[in-house]
């Protein structure tokens, strides 16, 4: 059976910062593209300190034109890559 993947929640956050400052997105425009009265959750997301819920990872992912798998980052990736992936290590 295949393992569960785990992710790293603080490198997540680094990866989720990292991608909007590359499309030169501010985190007042994520802000307001989610809906949200504040800009906390997605300073929470970028600082590690939680993750986004899956409708808004997908949100997330659609704003910056990437997959939502890579706003996140596996603890250990190379193992898990293999798993889901079924490529050899």
């Amino acid at each position: 059976m295949m393992e569960r993947p785990h992710f790293d929640i603080v490198a997540s956050g680094a990866r989720m910062r990292a991608i909007r400052q590359e499309r030169k997105i501010s985190v007042k425009q994520v802000m307001e593209y989610m809906g949200f009265e504040s800009t906390q959750a997605v300073y929470k997301w970028e600082a590690g300190k939680c993750f986004p819920q899956a409708d808004n990872l997908i949100a997330l992912a659609i704003l910056y034109r990437v997959s939502p798998m890579e706003l996140l980052i596996e603890e250990d990736l190379v193992s898990s890559s293999s798993h889901i992936w079924g490529n050899a290590a």
